[in-house]
């Protein structure tokens, strides 16, 4: 899709020194991109995923917004983008380590 393209292009060109993105599945409802790099350790890790979302929507002809993101075990994250009029509530996931034990939740 040539609109994800551009947009990964751009991200790429402002960002790819220290997030990197791979697009895994696209289509007109909803594309799902890994992000992995050093913005991975970094607490500011959703501002790259909403600037990616502002770089959708400036490259398709409507809004676009993350719909839901989730942690892998390597610290990188998989992050769902949906046209902002699918989008009912975003989902977020936490994980946390306490005590040794990990927390792992979906809000």
């Amino acid at each position: 899709m040539d609109f994800v393209d551009r947009a990964v292009a751009r991200f790429k060109e402002l960002f790819g020194a220290e997030a990197e993105v791979e697009v895994l599945k696209a289509s007109e409802d909803s594309v799902v991109v890994k992000f992995g790099g050093n913005m991975c350790y970094t607490c500011g890790a959703y501002d790259y995923f909403e600037d990616f979302a502002y770089m959708l929507s400036d490259e398709a002809p409507e809004d676009w917004g993350v719909a839901s993101y989730t942690q892998t075990e390597e610290g990188e994250y998989v992050v769902e983008f949906k046209p902002r009029r699918l989008i009912g509530r975003a989902r977020r996931h936490v994980k946390i380590v306490l005590d040794g034990r990990p927390l792992d939740l979906t809000l």
